[in-house]
């Protein structure tokens, strides 16, 4: 019973992230849900105590189906210089926007809270981003010399992940119109956006030296 219940609730997170997606949160209903999943009305009360505690699970694991906690650990805390710590991280992020088609619910879901942020992603706040966050602008201060906690940490990430957020929120029709062969060539791109990281970053961080100007 206890396997068939976890199947239950997995099949209910799918099946609810491809209506999420679809329709949206607003015109998505616990019904259609279930009705897909082959499930009991009841069963999205009893698993996730609602539509809310549905909706919420969904954001959360298509934030950790882009990239999990494990692997920013993994990467993060690792040997490798702080250079190669960041190719490999963009080219996990990059790599999954670049695979999945728009059929993928995960990326549809995340585009669709992004643009219009609720009260429901203050799990996926909690549980995933800022988890996340925290290994990522320790691994920005480690290249930039100076703690993560400095100004200059915070905007170093912004400039960094703001690519990664235009591949993530822009609509893939339009991105192919305008760009078409952004995305043809993964490994160039993340090349490319490691370049203009670490250009940039080394810029700052001689701002922060001494003898630079002082970053306010």
């Amino acid at each position: 019973m206890r396997e068939n219940g976890a199947q239950t609730k997995q099949q209910l997170l799918e099946v609810a992230g491809r209506v999420f997606a679809e329709h949206g949160y607003e015109r998505a209903t616990s019904k259609e849900i279930c009705e897909l999943a082959n499930a009991n009305i009841a069963a999205v009360n009893y698993h996730f105590g609602g539509k809310d505690g549905l909706y919420a699970s969904v954001l959360e694991e298509a934030h950790a189906r882009l990239i999990s906690i494990d692997i920013v650990a993994e990467i993060t805390q690792s040997d490798a210089s702080g250079a190669d710590k960041l190719r490999l991280l963009l080219r996990k992020i990059v790599g999954e926007v670049a695979r999945r088609d728009s059929g993928a619910w995960e990326l549809r879901v995340l585009s669709r809270e992004l643009m219009a942020p609720s009260s429901l992603m203050d799990g996926m706040m909690k549980n995933q981003v800022m988890p996340k966050a925290k290994m990522v602008t320790g691994l920005i201060g480690e290249i930039l010399g100076v703690p993560p906690t400095h100004p200059a940490v915070s905007r170093s990430t912004v400039s960094i992940v703001g690519p990664c957020m235009f591949l993530l929120v822009a609509n893939p029709d339009w991105q192919k119109k305008i760009f078409p062969t952004l995305l043809t060539d993964t490994d160039a791109l993340v090349d490319h956006m490691v370049t203009f990281a670490l250009a940039g970053l080394r810029s700052v961080a001689a701002s922060l030296r001494p003898s630079g100007r002082s970053a306010r």
